[in-house]
């Protein structure tokens, strides 16, 4: 998932229409489907070199979509100093420890927990001051805890998988964390395409290197075509293409309606890894989820307004 916000767009709706659908379910099929071609990517790539090659391929077009809307990068250092930490905590860090974890996990699991963003960013907004804690508030982030635990309980006799999920809401916390520093250093000051393309090609940048010196350097000649179209994928939908929906949403309904595609994505996730990959799970992965959605909705749900004089 994306992990910058953008402003309020002064000419946001408050209602969806039949375009706004179809570009909501377009985005949680691109986050939602992630899972999958990560999946397939690592067993052929390592966990650094999935994470090399997605922000490069987003990254590109991400720069194109930038160059045909009129706009340009940021030439102010200290804003490229704040993208390098948003590119480091909110995209290769995280993703690497995503696809790492998915090398024991199925993909359907991995969305499920993943599905935790909203609740660690609250956390942290809330550890750094930025966003204040209520009950109902507190509330949600037990519930959506609980539902973790009974997810969790159910997967602990499969081995390697509790550390994995583990990894994974670690991930969560770092996406939460990349948010928040965004909002008070970032998103305010910058065009929201500006910071995302910013950020996933710094991220490639970081990422390159780093997988080359780590090894194995893949034999890019004897990948397997579902390796190949699945990374071209992820690069392509589930990271550049993705991205430009979020803001694309953000701007025609609003941060809080988009914010609502949360609570698809895990279900894509689970749908595919269900009908692409043969994935079963028990019960408990099903009704951890409902669980999951139920604390953030109350969460992130706002108090009615007090009644007009």
């Amino acid at each position: 998932m994306t992990t910058t916000i953008a402003p309020p767009h002064p000419t946001s709706r408050s209602s969806f229409t039949p375009g706004d659908v179809g570009l909501f379910l377009l985005l949680a099929a691109s986050w939602g489907m992630s899972f999958v071609f990560i999946k397939v990517s690592v067993g052929a790539l390592s966990p650094l070199w999935v994470v090399a090659v997605r922000t490069t391929v987003g990254g590109l077009i991400l720069l194109v979509i930038l160059r045909a809307r009129g706009g340009r990068l940021p030439r102010d250092r200290t804003v490229w100093a704040h993208l390098f930490v948003l590119a480091t905590i909110g995209n290769a860090v995280p993703w690497a420890l995503v696809a790492w974890a998915q090398q024991t996990i199925p993909s359907g699991l991995a969305a499920v927990v993943n599905s935790l963003v909203p609740a660690s960013t609250l956390a942290v907004a809330a550890a750094v001051g930025v966003e204040r804690l209520t009950l109902r508030r507190v509330a949600g982030l037990a519930l959506a805890v609980v539902g973790t635990l009974i997810v969790v309980g159910g997967e602990v006799g499969a081995p390697g998988r509790l550390l994995s999920i583990v990894i994974l809401a670690g991930a969560t916390v770092l996406y939460g964390a990349a948010t928040v520093y965004a909002k008070r250093f970032v998103s305010d000051h910058v065009r929201p395409l500006t910071i995302a393309t910013g950020q996933v090609a710094l991220a490639a940048v970081a990422s390159i290197p780093v997988a080359w010196i780590a090894g194995p350097t893949p034999q890019w000649t004897e990948l397997a075509p579902s390796v190949v179209v699945s990374m071209l994928l992820l690069g392509a939908f589930g990271t550049g293409i993705a991205f430009l929906l979020y803001y694309l949403l953000i701007g025609r309904v609003g941060p809080t309606n988009t914010t609502m595609v949360t609570y698809l994505i895990p279900v894509v996730g689970l749908a595919a890894g269900a009908l692409v990959l043969g994935e079963r799970f028990g019960l408990h992965v099903l009704a951890g989820l409902a669980v999951i959605v139920a604390g953030i909705w109350l969460a992130q749900r706002r108090a009615a307004p007090p009644p007009a004089a």
